[in-house]
């Protein structure tokens, strides 16, 4: 006899042909006490995942105290159950799930002692991750004085946002939208996307910089003496502001290390005469470069 039979009783029947071809049959009975049955407790449940994410199906069982118990995984190729090689314990894993694996079918053949038991099936759901880029209302180079939004663009909609600048998120940087950038703002910004299904993207970056210009700002003009410079500087530029009033006297000078393009310069002279002033900018080789002086009128 060979073969297995299961718990309980089983009736086995034997059929013998000699070479003029008599037969003759008996049969018998093969009782099976199986304390060792496995029990499935917790079957394999559906899995919802997203693309790139790992998965993972699990079954619950025993076998009765020190009695050995065994797993084999299965999946549904269509036409029938086949074995996944290596796939015997009680956790099948499946890490970076593909697009190509949604809707596939597992369970698990558990072995006791004397019997076999099937798990119920569960099948794998893959949910497509979300597409975000984002979109700006004008060139990234800015000038003073000009302001720019970054909006995301997603889809599917419905989902939340997070905003990164230079690698950090932005607090309450929770919109669709970033509105009214600056140079004060230059830097590089991304956009973390999550939808609905808890699927997550981030855009590629887009960088906001200072548009190369020769050409000085001072802000507020008129003023009551307290206003502040900006030019297109490089970066961990060493300048000197000098200030003269109309007689042609230095009245100010303020060595400064300029970090981002446009750095603000505070400037305060309020303790000077009402009446024209020049401002002038002078690099770190002593010359002004192609940023020429500026006259303001500074008012009480």
């Amino acid at each position: 006899m060979n073969g297995t039979t299961g718990q309980g009783v089983t009736t086995v029947t034997y059929t013998a042909k000699d070479a003029a071809g008599n037969t003759t049959t008996c049969s018998f009975t093969v009782t099976v006490n199986d304390a060792s049955i496995p029990v499935i407790s917790g079957q394999p449940t559906n899995q919802f995942v997203c693309v790139g994410s790992d998965g993972a199906f699990t079954v619950t069982a025993t076998a009765g105290a020190g009695n050995p118990l065994t797993y084999q995984w299965q999946a549904w190729n269509g036409t029938a159950w086949v074995n996944i090689t290596g796939a015997t314990a009680a956790t099948l894993p499946l890490p970076a799930v593909t697009f190509s694996m949604n809707t596939n079918s597992y369970r698990v053949i558990l072995t006791g002692r004397c019997s076999v038991v099937t798990s119920a099936f569960a099948t794998l759901y893959v949910n497509p991750l979300p597409t975000v880029s984002i979109l700006a209302s004008r060139p990234l180079a800015l000038l003073p004085g000009q302001f720019l939004t970054l909006t995301a663009v997603v889809s599917p909609g419905g989902g939340t946002y997070q905003w990164f600048k230079n690698g950090v998120a932005i607090p309450g940087a929770t919109g669709p939208s970033l509105v009214d950038l600056t140079v004060d703002n230059a830097g590089t910004y991304t956009v973390r996307y999550t939808d609905l299904n808890g699927c997550v993207s981030t855009s590629a970056a887009m960088t906001v910089t200072g548009e190369p210009s020769c050409k000085m700002w001072v802000y507020e003009n008129p003023n009551r003496g307290i206003f502040q410079v900006r030019f297109f500087n490089a970066v961990n530029e060493p300048v000197t502001v000098n200030i003269y009033n109309s007689a042609g006297a230095k009245v100010y000078s303020r060595a400064v290390t300029t970090g981002l393009a446009f750095t603000r310069i505070d400037v305060d002279i309020s303790n000077e005469a009402a009446g024209v002033y020049v401002v002038e900018i002078i690099n770190s080789t002593g010359k002004r470069g192609c940023v020429g002086p500026k006259k303001f009128v500074k008012v009480y």
